[in-house]
């Protein structure tokens, strides 16, 4: 459902690939405003185990300028279906087990275009992004 009572904001931060660690709190704090009543945001941490097997981390590498692309794309798209402000981040590099992999808030004026806009977000970034884990650090 598309609010157009929330523009999106021109402030919101420019989603971008990163290989230092995401702090949760970013992700809300880069969308929130008065006019948005509803901020969704989603973690995608990194689990201690894969396959079965216990690991300490997992090393996330990009095709970079098509993944940044696709995300900036994925973020507009959200805007302007549901008229919310949207934000995404995705690590690169070793990111240890407990860490985010990957954050994504989108806020409105409602609850359920947030929820929407925030799951469009997730979904479209895993499925457009060429972004991969190209290792898994064992636990030994």
């Amino acid at each position: 459902m598309k609010s157009l009572s929330c523009p999106p904001s021109a402030a919101v931060e420019t989603p971008v690939l990163s290989r230092r660690p995401l702090r949760l709190e970013t992700a809300p704090e880069a969308v929130r405003a008065p006019a948005r009543g509803a901020v969704v945001s989603m973690a995608g941490t990194v689990r201690d185990s894969e396959a079965g097997e216990a690991i300490s981390s997992i090393v996330y590498e990009a095709y970079e300028p098509m993944a940044e692309r696709e995300i900036r794309a994925v973020v507009a798209e959200a805007e302007k279906t549901w008229g919310v402000a949207a934000w995404a981040r995705h690590r690169l590099g070793r990111v240890p087990a407990g860490e985010a992999a990957v954050l994504v808030a989108a806020a409105g004026v409602h609850r359920e275009e947030a929820f929407a806009a925030c799951r469009y977000l997730i979904e479209q970034i895993k499925h457009r992004a060429p972004i991969w884990k190209t290792a898994f650090e064992k636990i030994r």
